[in-house]
């Protein structure tokens, strides 16, 4: 198990605390819904996953296109960075997932909007749309929701490959904080 817990703490010229920020143990991510609450995910057609129906089981052909990412509590004048994963492909090891998704940079005022089709950010990894295969069980698919310390500057290594992220190995040294939100859904062939 490989996990990370970081606190940034920023001191104003008074050296107080301003701002903390934490980092959750990535494997903890994974008991469920009670740690993923905040996102909300709009397919295209119009299918919404939320706090409401997190872990909702949805046919493969609803998250085709790249969905409308939503966090109503972004603070306009923070950058954010998705990351969507899915935990369940083969042929993963303990702690590693397959990257569908890293996008940052993202304007938290973009996060709020309710009239757009696709949020707005850098893809340093597009959206690769979740496909389980024919007769498999089905498949997790996470969407964490991460606030960047360093407002826009953030420039993060791209990985290598998509197959075998290992997430908790990524976020060692970037100024990321969370995650803020998060939710999970399951996609069967």
């Amino acid at each position: 198990m490989f996990s990370i817990i970081l606190f940034l703490i920023v001191l104003d010229d008074a050296h107080s605390v301003i701002s903390q920020c934490t980092m959750t143990e990535v494997k903890s991510l994974l008991e469920g819904c009670d740690r993923l609450t905040g996102l909300n995910i709009t397919s295209v057609g119009g299918t919404i996953v939320n706090d409401h129906n997190c872990d909702v089981l949805l046919p493969a052909q609803v998250f085709l296109d790249e969905p409308l990412f939503q966090y109503f509590m972004a603070d306009s004048k923070k950058f954010y960075t998705i990351i969507l994963v899915d935990p369940d492909s083969p042929p993963q090891v303990d702690g590693e997932f397959y990257l569908h998704m890293l996008k940052s940079n993202i304007p938290g005022l973009a996060l709020k909007t309710k009239e757009s089709s696709k949020t707005i950010g850098i893809d340093y990894r597009g959206y690769k749309p979740p496909t389980p295969s024919r007769g498999i069980d089905t498949h997790r698919y996470i969407t964490l929701l991460y606030e960047q310390a360093d407002g826009n500057n953030f420039l993060p290594t791209v990985p290598s490959s998509r197959n075998r992220f290992s997430l908790a190995k990524w976020l060692l040294g970037k100024n990321l904080c969370g995650p803020v939100a998060g939710t999970q859904f399951r996609l069967q062939f």
